[in-house]
Order: C-alpha cells, then structure tokens, then sequence
C-alpha cells in the first residue's frame, strides 16, 4: 500500500476512534446513542447530533431558556456522569429531578440544575433551580436549605477553572434530599435539602441551551446509574444550621456578610 493512502486510512480509523462513545462503567447504562435523538425530545432548531454528541445551539436571538428532555423515564435516586464541552460564553446546565412545563413555553422545564458555565468559576458546576428558588448553592459551596427554603452555607470548597472549548466529566450524585456535583473529579458543591414545599424527590432528566451570547454546547458518554428508591431523607435535627451560617447570595445581589 503507498504511504499516503496507508497514512489517510490511519487518520481516518484514529477519527472514527475519537468519535466512538464509551461503554458504559459498571451499574450505568448510557441514556443518549450517540447516532440521532431516540429518546429525547426538544426543538430540532437547537439541538441535533453532531460528531456523536448530543449538540445544542443558539443564534444570540433566543428569548428564553429551552431544554431537551430524556423521555425513557423519571429520576428518583441516581448517579449521572456525562462529557461536556462549551465554547466560550456558553451557558448550560444539567436538569434532574425536573418538570416539563409547556404552559410557561415551548420546551420549558423547571427543578434542579448543574449549571454548565466554564467562564465563571463560581457558577460553574453550582446547584441552581430553574424558575424556582434559583441560586441554591454556588460552586465551592457546601449548603443546607432549611425549612423555610432559606440556603445556608456551611462549608466551603476550593474552586477550581475548567476552561470552555474543552471536555470536562461532570457527575452528579442525588441521594434522597443530597445533592453532590462534580467537574473532573472536583467536588463543586454538596447540599442538603430540607425544604419539604420547594424541593422534588424525582422528576425528568433535561440538558439546556441558554438565552444570550451565540453558543454550542455538546454532550457526550452520558451514563445514568439508579440508586434504590427508598433511600432515607436527611432531617432537620441531623443536619442543624450552625449558629455561624452564612446566607447564600441571591442572584443579583451584591456579596454581603449577612449571618444568621
């Protein structure tokens, strides 16, 4: 074979190679195939797949948030562990436990939130709730929401970059009202939820594209895990609010030392 067809036909087998999705680890099963979007649904205006990926993008002219859904099941208890890659000023985020709500717009959906936003260390990998209590923790923060819906900070976390153009393995771990994220291994926040109206127990799984600067978005080797259903809840008397607690900061506000 002459060189340069040997050298093509190797480029093109180490292109196909990069393109394969990864089997999924032990107990996972992979909720995206990699080759069209059986499975999910949201507006084909946004999203498609492209190089494998579940892939979303956006124009700048976006007016609202849209989302495209995993429709093979509710989440309870789980692990969630997939590829993501934002360009630069991409917003994104990993819905679960969420609603569908097509009476606030087209592929609305609501509940908790793993922001994907790589341009800002403190957003990126916090946990949000979308058209809800919004700003729950932010990335480095350890959290407990207490029973009046209020987030109070107990811990920190050193936060870390993980720059946009790049893939990055976030996981999310939700067991009964605990919520762990990560972004390549770093914890980015760690929360318990005792507000009984606010929070949900199960719900959908969505990925995002944001209104604002054009954008894409691309999600690959995305693996669920279900844990037991009848995990326990953590309660208030096991997770009390020390008397040095600081409130997390609204979205909008400005930083202040307001303790409780």
């Amino acid at each position: 074979m002459p060189r340069t067809a040997l050298c093509l036909g190797l480029s093109l087998l180490t292109f196909s190679l990069s393109l394969r999705a990864e089997a999924p680890p032990e107990g996972f099963k992979a909720i995206f195939n990699g080759k069209d979007l059986t499975g999910w649904s949201g507006g084909s205006t946004w999203w498609s797949v492209e190089d494998g990926c579940l892939t979303g993008v956006t124009d700048g002219k976006l007016d609202y948030n849209r989302f495209i859904t995993w429709k093979d099941g509710k989440v309870k208890n789980f692990e969630l562990r997939v590829k993501v890659k934002a360009t630069k000023g991409g917003n994104s985020g990993l819905q679960y436990r969420g609603l569908e709500r097509p009476d606030l717009g087209e592929w609305v959906v609501t509940g908790y939130q793993c922001d994907v936003v790589p341009d800002k260390d403190d957003y990126n990998g916090m946990l949000y709730e979308e058209r809800g209590r919004r700003i729950l923790a932010h990335t480095g923060e350890k959290v407990i929401i207490d029973t009046q819906a209020q987030p109070w900070v107990v811990g920190k976390f050193p936060i870390q970059s993980f720059p946009s153009d790049q893939w990055h393995d976030y996981r999310v771990l939700v067991e009964g009202n605990h919520h762990q994220h990560w972004i390549d291994g770093v914890q980015t926040v760690d929360v318990i939820d005792l507000d009984e109206k606010g929070r949900a127990l199960e719900g959908v799984i969505a990925v995002q594209v944001h209104r604002g600067p054009v954008m894409k978005i691309q999600y690959k080797d995305f693996f669920l895990k279900s844990l037991p259903d009848n995990l326990p809840l953590t309660t208030a008397s096991q997770a009390p609010v020390p008397a040095d607690a600081v409130k997390v900061v609204p979205q909008g506000a400005p930083v202040k030392k307001d303790t409780k």
